[in-house]
């Protein structure tokens, strides 16, 4: 008997549109419908929604619109963070070398790497140096065997003393 007191109706569903200007509810028997002149049914808010979409501005641009806010991420909406992983190094055996003796190359080599690395960049710079060189070298070659390029206007020039 008091389960029908307590029972409780389907919810009623109302159909809402959305502002075309601010993109909030709009519930029935509330708003302006336009229709514009491509047919298109276009549903408003308010008046003020209205107004200004007749006066073309952008609803981006206004803070107390749905659009702005969204732009912007004001919208209050509470996101938990992950927590970042932090990265572990591992050092691991590799085939043939221990764990002894990988760390004992690894703490050798700071003190062998400086040298080596000076005479890498020794090494680079004076293939550098002999590359220019040989270039050099080429153009000094072509500069004696092939002809003197003549400026334009001293060909004109030899061509009206003749």
């Amino acid at each position: 008997f008091f389960f029908f007191f307590f029972r409780r109706s389907p919810a009623m569903v109302i159909k809402t549109d959305l502002c075309y200007f601010t993109e909030c509810k709009v519930f029935p028997g509330h708003g302006i419908r336009y229709v514009r002149k491509d047919s298109k049914l276009l549903t408003f808010l308010n008046r003020k929604a209205f107004s200004l979409h007749l006066q073309r501005k952008k609803a981006q641009r206004l803070r107390w619109t749905l659009v702005w806010r969204r732009k912007h991420k004001a919208t209050a909406s509470k996101k938990v963070k992950k927590k970042a992983k932090k990265t572990v190094k591992v050092v691991r055996a590799i085939a043939g070398l221990s764990l002894d003796e990988l760390k004992k190359r690894r703490d050798a080599k700071p003190a062998t790497k400086k040298p080596t690395k000076a005479s890498t960049i020794k090494a680079v710079k004076k293939r550098k140096v002999e590359k220019k060189d040989r270039k050099k070298k080429k153009d000094f070659a072509k500069r004696r065997t092939g002809f003197v390029k003549v400026p334009k206007t001293r060909m004109k020039m030899r061509s009206t003393q003749r």
